[in-house]
């Protein structure tokens, strides 16, 4: 026997355990569907493909070691596994597809390996993962990829993402903290939507784009600080984040935005209103802010002074230094278009600012 075929144990109630010969080199698809009885499985290095759906609903199986002869986990393989605690992701795997682990309530934990490039739709939705490193060799963040994941406290993306795509980590309430990689150009719409245990979040220079409701109704987010690379924020992008005292932009030249980027519902009122937040601006701005839809409606807007605004300042740390410098050099070597890194003017980010940067520098200006 080499294949186990497609529907091969669907809803075989009374089987606890399997054991895999080394034959086998492929599982089909739905092949052990509905076992809610399995408890485990054994799978040999002989098998190199795992079909759609071939332990979907395997309520009781609580482990699973997939061998390194495995690419890719394929769609809904091991969906609403509700008691899967324990999962070995090997080296050879490059793909995690749609719903693979969706609905796995009981993984708290699993190990991306560098391997991986895609993650699917809803590959962890809802499962309860408490932390994820999305790790360098991940390109491809599918929409709500980790939608519904309650217990996730915090996220790491690495620095291959270049996008974060809609509704990735939407009602993830118990988020609090998000790194983002310096690769990522946009953030997509609902990315974050309903993350109530957010407080603050860091943009990189990276972004351009904010999608619409990408931060919506995240209830504990109180500071924001948004860079100068960032050419649109779309509808509601921020709506609803009733606890925002701070908005910090490096934006020099300021584009219309949405009333409804910052507004919020007043329960007391029954009206939506917008944020009372300050908006910081970098000096010599708050006039055209003053003049230009959306902003105009902060109350209270306050210019940055000094370091704050230095050109050249490109984490945001008040100071114009080597750590500058290596942050531009990873902009240039990501091939991003970011405003605030072109020092020379040219329309270009390339080894020309890098040099002028590091003039800077050393000269203290």
């Amino acid at each position: 026997m080499t294949s186990i075929g497609g529907n091969a144990f669907y809803e075989c109630t009374s089987l606890t355990s399997v054991a895999i010969p080394n034959s086998v080199t492929s599982i089909g698809d739905w092949a052990f569907k509905s076992c809610w009885r399995l408890t485990s499985i054994t799978i040999p290095n002989s098998v190199t493909s795992i079909g759609d759906g071939a332990f979907y609903e395997c309520r009781k199986l609580a482990s699973v070691t997939i061998p390194n002869s495995v690419t890719s986990i394929r769609d809904s393989a091991f969906g609403n596994c509700s008691s899967l605690t324990s999962i070995t992701i090997p080296n050879s795997v490059t793909s995690i597809g749609y719903m693979a682990f969706y609905n796995c309530t009981g993984l708290t934990s699993v190990a991306i390996p560098n391997s991986v490039t895609t993650i699917g739709y809803y590959a962890f939705g809802g499962s309860g993962l408490t932390s994820v490193t999305i790790p360098n060799s991940v390109t491809s963040i599918g929409q709500e990829a980790f939608c519904y994941c309650h217990g996730l406290t915090s996220v790491t993306i690495g620095n291959s993402v270049t996008s974060i795509g809609i509704g990735v980590f939407e009602y993830c309430s118990g988020l609090t903290s998000v790194t983002i990689g310096n690769s990522v150009t946009s953030i997509g719409g609902s990315a974050f939507l309903e993350c109530s245990g957010l407080t603050s979040v860091t943009i990189p220079n990276s972004v351009t784009s904010i999608g619409n409701f990408a931060f919506s109704y995240c209830s504990g987010l109180t500071s924001v600080t948004i860079p100068n690379s960032v050419t649109s924020i779309g509808d509601g992008a921020f709506r609803g984040c009733r606890s925002l005292t701070e908005v910090h932009l490096k934006i020099k030249k300021p584009f219309v935005i949405d009333s409804s980027a910052f507004q919020y519902y007043d329960y007391e009122t029954k009206k939506s209103v917008f944020t009372s937040a300050t908006l910081y601006v970098p000096a010599g701005t708050k006039a055209k802010y003053e003049a230009t839809a959306g902003w105009k409606n902060f109350t209270y807007i306050v210019e940055m002074e000094g370091p704050a605004a230095l050109e050249g300042d490109l984490n945001g740390d008040d100071e114009v230094d080597v750590t500058d410098v290596v942050e531009l050099i990873d902009i240039v070597l990501a091939g991003i278009y970011d405003a605030a890194a072109d020092i020379n003017g040219d329309g270009e980010v390339d080894v020309t600012d890098v040099v002028e940067l590091i003039d800077m520098v050393l000269s203290g200006e």
